[in-house]
């Protein structure tokens, strides 16, 4: 089954493709208008390039509270519903899916840190250099 996993923000997204446990794919998109509605629009845009291409049965988003990821998160439920409405999301938190990767979590955890861990767990497991957003997101695939 093909899986896509984002972990998704407005100015930067990272985008992974699962293959069944296989990582066949992995972009960050990052955008820099200060307008945060046609950040949005871009990430949407390119994210539905992808979804064209690949063609994933399920996606999966990092859960996150603040406001304006929240409004990507509709934007991203509105494109897939508008254009793939047979796809299922699932949303996981930082936390269960870090746990999932081996990466510890928790009290005394700084951000930074758990940047570096997810970054190095990707190197580890997957032999590839990546940035943070496209760790995150292919943690959260991989998860």
């Amino acid at each position: 089954m093909k899986i896509m996993a984002l972990d998704a923000s407005t100015k930067s997204t990272g985008v992974a493709i699962f293959n069944d446990k296989e990582l066949i794919y992995y972009e960050c998109i990052a955008t820099s208008s200060s307008d945060m509605i046609k950040r949005i629009q871009v990430i949407v845009k390119i994210l539905n390039e992808i979804l064209e291409e690949v063609r994933p049965e399920e996606t999966i988003q990092n859960m996150k509270t603040h406001r304006a990821l929240m409004w990507m998160q509709a934007a991203i439920n509105f494109l897939l519903h508008e254009n793939y409405p047979k796809m299922k999301v699932e949303y996981v938190y930082p936390n269960s899916w870090r746990s999932a990767c081996g990466i510890r979590t928790g009290r005394g955890m700084r951000r930074e840190a758990l940047k570096v861990a997810d970054i190095n767990f990707v190197k580890e497991t997957y032999n590839i250099t990546v940035n943070d957003d496209i760790a995150d997101a292919i943690g959260i695939g991989h998860a």
